[in-house]
């Protein structure tokens, strides 16, 4: 009995093992941060390529590379073969871009509205993707 409890104190004591245990326990939360520092990048990253992309185009109407008068069509479909040139970050096909236009106390403008479905590199980290967006008022009068 008294061997059984002499055993049982000097692994109480015993220190081996302590840092690994203790690495175990940092480690985990540590990568966690790490990766959603990195996935905030990365999101940041294609939401600045987005809006590249998006003031690529306005620019685009306003030296008049496209028509500011063109129908609302063919001004769609100039607008978004723009910004898919541009938009490097991920795939421009998902890319989803609506043009429409709005007057604001007498003036015509064409809304460049873009949205790009967003997913997580780290799976289980978000499993439906969430939606980037941005919209830019260009004047066309």
């Amino acid at each position: 009995m008294t061997r059984s409890l002499r055993i049982l104190r000097r692994a109480w004591r015993s220190q081996s093992g302590a840092t690994a245990v203790e690495f175990a326990i940092v480690c985990f939360p540590l990568l966690l941060l790490i990766l959603g520092v990195v996935e905030f990048g990365r999101a940041f990253y294609v939401r600045n390529d987005l809006s590249y992309a998006a003031d690529f185009a306005a620019r685009q109407v306003l030296i008049g590379q496209i028509a500011r008068d063109a129908p609302d069509s063919e001004a769609q479909s100039k607008l978004a073969n723009a910004v898919r040139d541009k938009f490097d970050s991920g795939d421009p096909d998902l890319l989803q871009i609506a043009v429409s236009k709005q007057t604001v106390d007498g003036i015509d403008f064409r809304v460049l509205s873009i949205r790009y479905p967003f997913r997580f590199f780290v799976p289980g980290l978000a499993e439906t993707p969430f939606s980037l967006g941005l919209s830019r008022r260009i004047p066309i009068g």
